[in-house]
This record gives structure tokens, sequence and C-alpha cells, in this order.
């Protein structure tokens, strides 16, 4: 009996000293859930939902500063050391001093030590035949970082098995069907129909509504 090949976003990817069980990754999403810059218990229930053994999840961007409100996605790069400029006091507060960090977070790309992986999105769809088309404009980004590459915008599982199989991307970041669907890599694995995601409760605050009240597969909510 010939063995079943291993979907490709089900595969185990070693990221610095990480060992992950799969490749499908929850993308930082700007979901205005914390009220006065403060994450809120309802965060915790978020990525717990959403959390698997040996899964990557990254998480929500933070305020630059409280005086221009900014926003920085410290994990964009991957860098570790990054993490230490979650103090808004310490955070650039001006329009030259946001565009200094703007090139800092661009030159991340390149392949030195220290920088754990780079999480880079895709050029907004192109429109071919009629249907959405990912247009893959990051490859260049990709020949030129050496460590774990991460791509996001537009995928879906057979897109996201493509360009993982095809050395394109080492890990494929997901947003809005990761919010939707709380089992998303389980969901991939079974091949099983996915909750829709409701755009219109994306930027609200509610601490439940659109946030931490998506079911599972068996029709369950996590609390």
């Amino acid at each position: 009996m010939v063995a079943k090949e291993a979907m490709p976003l089900l595969t185990p990817h070693k990221l610095g000293r990480f060992d992950l069980s799969h490749r499908v990754v929850l993308a930082p999403l700007t979901r205005c859930r914390s009220y006065g810059s403060v994450p809120q218990p309802h965060a915790a229930l978020y990525y717990s939902q959403r959390a698997t053994k040996g899964g990557l999840l990254i998480s929500e961007a933070t305020d630059i500063c409280h005086r221009e409100r900014g926003i920085l996605r410290l994990q964009a790069s991957g860098r570790r050391s990054r993490w230490k400029l979650g103090n808004p006091s310490s955070m650039p507060s001006t329009g030259r001093e946001r565009s200094s960090s703007a090139r800092f977070g661009m030159s991340a790309g390149s392949p030195q030590t220290g920088f754990l992986y780079c999480h880079m999105v895709e050029p907004r769809m192109a429109i071919v035949d009629g249907r959405r088309q990912i247009l893959h404009g990051l490859l260049p980004f990709r020949k030129a970082f050496n460590g774990t590459f991460i791509a996001a915008r537009g995928y879906d599982r057979e897109e996201g098995n493509k360009v993982v199989a095809d050395g394109y991307a080492d890990l494929v970041a997901y947003g809005r069907l990761f919010l939707a669907n709380p089992d998303l890599p389980k969901r991939f694995e079974l091949g099983a129909p996915l909750n829709k995601y409701d755009r219109s409760t994306f930027y609200t605050q509610d601490p439940i509504v659109g946030y931490t009240d998506y079911p599972f597969l068996d029709g369950s909510v996590a609390e």
C-alpha cells in the first residue's frame, strides 16, 4: 500500500530553535480589540482558540506611540531582539523618525544573523479571466533572504500548498481565513468547508463578535 503524500502546508519546519509541526501561520492582524493600547483578556482567548501544538501565531499590531498613532508590526521582520521596542516611550514620534523605522524594516529582509524570519505581503491580487490571482511578486525578496520566508495575502489551501511545494515560501500566513476559522490547520487537513468571515466586524471593538465567536468545525466555540 502506497503511503499518502503529506500535504505541504502540514509538513514540519525548523524555525530557529522552534520545531513547527505545520506551516499554516496566523498573520499579524490589526483587530482594534485592545482598549487604551492595552491587550485585554479576550485577546488571550482569541489566540488560545487558534493555538496548535507546534504552530506559529504572530500577534496583532501595536501603536508606535500615543501622540502619533501609526502602526508598527514588531514581528514583521521576525527579529527577536526588536521586542524590546514595545515600550511606546521608546518609539519614534515624528514622521521623519517613522520613515527611518520603515527603512529599517525593509532592510530586515537581508540575510543577516539574528533574523528569525522575513514575513512579506503579496501585492494586491490581479483579475485574470474573471478570477482573482496572486501575482507572486515576492520572488526577488525570497531569493535575497536565506532564512525562513513567510508569504501572505490572498492564499487559500490550494495556493498555499503550491507555494510551499515550489519553494516560493517556507510558511504561509493567513489572516481573514484564520480569523474566521480558529481550527484552520485542521480544516485544511480534512479538506473541510470554511466559515465565511464577516468583513463588517474586522475593525470593531466588541470583545466577542467577529473576534472569538467564530465556531470550530464541530460547531463549538471555545470559552
